[in-house]
């Protein structure tokens, strides 16, 4: 299995985020009954690597057809806002 890359993140106001691009090493999404991106985190501050390309590390949503054993099987995946909440738009239930 290969890492899931975060092709674009469009949450604009995460400190991860530079310019569509999420720099977080790895991100966790979802909890029990939702597809959110938890590592998401609104600050002024910018974090992450400059050169990584985010990767989703651990994916707790399995409900969600791509999860395989906690983890994501989909080659990329895209982030943003659905309903309110920062979540993985890529989601297939």
């Amino acid at each position: 299995m290969k890492v899931a890359h975060i092709s674009e993140c469009k949450v604009s106001d995460c400190a991860y985020n530079q310019i569509g691009t999420c720099h977080a090493l790895a991100i966790t999404v979802g909890g029990p009954g939702d597809h959110d991106c938890d590592t998401f985190c609104n600050s002024s501050q910018k974090g992450g690597i400059a050169s990584a390309v985010g990767s989703v590390g651990a994916c707790k949503v399995t409900d969600c057809m791509h999860n395989n054993g906690l983890e994501c099987a989909m080659h990329k995946i895209q982030i943003g806002m659905q309903q309110g909440h920062v979540a993985c738009l890529s989601y297939e239930s």
